[in-house]
């Protein structure tokens, strides 16, 4: 019961925090220390195992690649996370959906690749863009022509709908398969009635030679 009430008393704290324009830290109240973990600065490929207490975890300044739908699956509590300066290239949006508490993010300076991985972020960033206290600093590392823009700012209409990654992570533009696809059928098609007509203007030269030869006296 003490845990859950401590628990409870972060949460309270950070969100008034977030509430009021400030930003809630750690050691701010008395005995916080299971709930408000730092593990800033540490060279992490992934964060550490939690649990369901943690209502605060700092992740700054490592090396996490990636954030898949289970990275935070069992720190459900989170009502501040920060996993700027890192090089993340794609974030599961269900990850973050699911953390129902969080009222304060940070997300910027890593290495996001802006293709079709990247649009269920973009949907939750959408979202839930108010939390997301360095939103200007969300933005692309690749591909070349999209890098510096805001996640924020990508039309999603454009980059989730009309492209795809292939298995070794080149981007195919959909329609112009489709168009490459319709113009080879084509000229399947051309070409299988040519050879159509030649053969069946073969069998009527051979019938009109033996006609001729036949009527012959």
């Amino acid at each position: 019961y003490t845990f859950l009430n401590d628990c409870l008393r972060i949460q309270i704290a950070a969100k008034t925090a977030a509430d009021n324009g400030g930003s809630y830290s750690c050691g701010s109240l008395m005995g916080d220390g299971h709930f408000c973990l730092d593990y800033s600065n540490r060279l992490l490929v992934k964060p550490p195992s939690g649990s369901n207490i943690t209502s605060i975890l700092n992740l700054s300044g490592n090396k996490i690649p990636a954030v898949t739908s289970s990275t935070f699956s069992d720190q459900l509590l989170l009502v501040k996370l920060n996993l700027s300066h890192n090089e993340i290239t794609t974030i599961d949006g269900g990850a973050l959906w699911r953390l129902s508490l969080l009222n304060e993010i940070q997300l910027g300076n890593n290495r996001y690749a802006c293709d079709t991985r990247i649009c269920s972020f973009r949907t939750w960033l959408n979202s839930n863009s108010k939390m997301v206290k360095d939103l200007n600093e969300v933005v692309c590392h690749s591909p070349g022509t999209l890098i510096g823009v805001k996640i924020i700012e990508i039309n999603p209409s454009y980059l989730c709908n009309n492209k795809t990654i292939d298995s070794i992570g080149f981007e195919v533009n959909t329609e112009s398969v489709v168009g490459f696809l319709f113009l080879f059928g084509l000229v399947i098609i051309i070409l299988g009635i040519a050879a159509l007509k030649d053969r069946l203007y073969g069998h009527v030269g051979v019938h009109a030679y033996w006609l001729r030869t036949i009527r012959t006296p």
